[in-house]
């Protein structure tokens, strides 16, 4: 399944699959969106499926967004999961 990527202002809403396969129209598409807003909202309620990558992805446009100092929300269904994996790193 493909992902979905629309925009309201500055609330970005996923759709589908957020996977290794598409990732990289997902990375594109929100790195341009940081570069132009200072404050954004990612709505996952409408993933299907998120994978370790996708996850990654996540952590790396937080951290993109701190060190850009925006401010970075994640909302939706999924999102005390997707807080969980920031607050407690897997530490090896």
């Amino acid at each position: 399944m493909a992902l979905t990527i629309t925009q309201q202002n500055n609330i970005i809403t996923l759709e589908g699959v957020l996977n290794i396969t598409t990732l990289s129209s997902f990375k594109n598409h929100f790195i341009a969106i940081l570069n132009t807003n200072k404050e954004v909202t990612l709505d996952i309620d409408k993933v299907t499926e998120m994978d370790a990558s996708g996850m990654h992805a996540l952590k790396e446009m937080y951290t993109n967004a701190i060190y850009n100092n925006n401010i970075f929300f994640v909302v939706g269904y999924g999102c005390k999961d997707v807080y969980e994996d920031f607050k407690y790193p897997n530490v090896a």
